[in-house]
């Protein structure tokens, strides 16, 4: 999300909450009977979540709950912690037995130990971030910088031991972008969106492979891609509109919209499923994808104001409720 973009929707959401303040609680947008409601302990009546991420090492959703701190959240019992004491935090991946967690206004990404949250290192960045993504197989994080002149994501290597320093050890510049960050680790690829085109980058080579076209007016949010690596799905910023892509040859497959305004996707390896809705809206789409497109297999309601997204390996899915600063659990069963 650009700094402008982020700037808007603030304004946007402190409108709807200073309108909701003067109705009923139900002004806080309809909830379908099937969600889980997830409250967030000692977290602000209202948040402007963005960036949420499923780890599968610690088998925890991370949720960045900007100045109300970092939030893990066990699947298997809906319930959530905070952890450490931060300023804020915008965005998180976890990685080498660590969580990253970016501060955006503070151009940090700080290094916690999840158990406790013991702060084992502080990185300080040279432009204003958006997103750190870490890679595995490269002992690497990925760190999208929208504003920096030139655009692009940098790149800083985690060095060996359990307490790294992380290094800058290179910039792949994005025009345009980037707007987020996914990795397809069997094509060596990452893929970000940037203007109306999907970019694909060779993580090895750290360099632009390829810009796909979306047809999207402005493309918004994360690429999913699925765990066969055959298809991604591209995301649009108007409409919740999403485009599925062959991730082999960029070509177009099939589109559907939601309703909204800015597309948020996710992904289950678990039920093979996508999921889209928008925001601000207040429906949120189960989709499969087939050899001829997208069938829509589910709807549920949802908040007007939740930015956030993501799937677990467990058949759940799960979004924010921004008036309620709370989360959203949903259970969905694999493709037959």
């Amino acid at each position: 999300m650009s700094t402008a973009a982020g700037l808007r929707r603030v304004v946007a959401l402190a409108a709807a909450v200073a309108l909701a303040s003067c109705g009923s609680d139900g002004d806080r947008g309809r909830v379908d009977p099937s969600a889980r409601i997830v409250e967030l302990p000692g977290a602000a009546g209202v948040i402007d979540f963005d960036d949420i991420v499923y780890s599968r090492e610690l088998g925890r959703v991370l949720i960045p709950a900007r100045q109300s701190g970092l939030y893990l959240l066990d699947p298997s019992n809906a319930t959530a912690r905070r952890v450490g004491r931060l300023g804020s935090a915008d965005s998180a991946d976890e990685g080498a037995g660590l969580v990253f967690v970016l501060d955006r206004d503070e151009g940090t990404i700080t290094l916690l130990a999840p158990e406790d949250g013991r702060v084992v290192r502080t990185l300080n960045l040279n432009a204003r971030a958006d997103y750190v993504r870490y890679l595995p197989d490269r002992r690497e994080l990925w760190v999208t910088e929208p504003a920096a002149s030139p655009s692009g994501i940098e790149i800083f290597a985690l060095g060996p031991g359990a307490k790294p320093n992380p290094r800058r050890t290179g910039f792949i510049e994005v025009p345009n972008g980037p707007e987020a960050l996914i990795l397809a680790p069997r094509r060596h690829s990452a893929y970000t969106h940037a203007g109306s085109d999907l970019v694909a980058i060779d993580v090895d080579q750290r360099t632009v492979r390829a810009r796909w076209p979306t047809r999207c007016r402005r493309t918004h949010g994360f690429p999913r891609v699925n765990r066969q690596e055959t298809y991604v799905l591209a995301s649009c910023a108007h409409d919740g509109e999403v485009a599925l892509l062959d991730l082999g040859s960029g070509r177009t497959l099939a589109r559907h919209a939601i309703g909204g305004h800015e597309a948020l996707p996710a992904y289950s390896p678990a039920t093979d499923h996508f999921y889209v809705r928008g925001d601000p809206g207040t429906k949120l789409a189960t989709l499969q994808p087939t050899r001829t497109g997208l069938d829509r297999v589910a709807t549920v309601d949802v908040p007007r104001d939740g930015h956030c997204l993501t799937a677990d390996d467990r058949g759940h899915y799960w979004t924010c409720d921004a008036r309620g600063g709370r989360i959203l659990q949903f259970g969905d069963r694999p493709a037959r």
